[in-house]
């Protein structure tokens, strides 16, 4: 019983870190910035050159159960961590990120779902 409460507590951790924050609207330039952005940060070289990223509860399009794929150094930029902040903060306060089997892969330089 304990094990299945700490396997409980980690999906809730790992699904609140993905979570939306308020019930408002991203403005439409933000969307727009932050979807350049992801199209223009796919290259790669191997399969641990692309990560996940939240789609902020469906705000981004493309997204598949939550989630998008970038580039690792891409998602590590000071330009992704400041859209990541405008976008928590302006995405729905409501949503659910499922544990979907997302693998982030490289795919003839750019990254894209396994």
């Amino acid at each position: 019983m304990l094990r299945l409460i700490r396997v409980v507590g980690v999906v809730a951790g790992l699904t609140g870190a993905w979570a939306c924050s308020t019930d408002e609207q991203c403005p439409e330039d933000t969307i727009d910035q932050a979807v350049r952005y992801l199209k223009a940060h796919q290259s790669c070289e191997t399969d641990a050159d692309c990560v996940i990223v939240s789609d902020y509860c469906e705000t981004l399009p493309s997204g598949t159960c939550g989630q998008l794929i970038v580039s690792r150094d891409g998602a590590a930029s000071a330009d992704w961590k400041s859209l990541d902040a405008r976008l928590r903060a302006c995405a729905p306060g409501d949503c659910i990120v499922c544990n979907a089997a997302v693998i982030p892969a490289c795919s003839n330089g750019s990254c894209s779902p396994y």
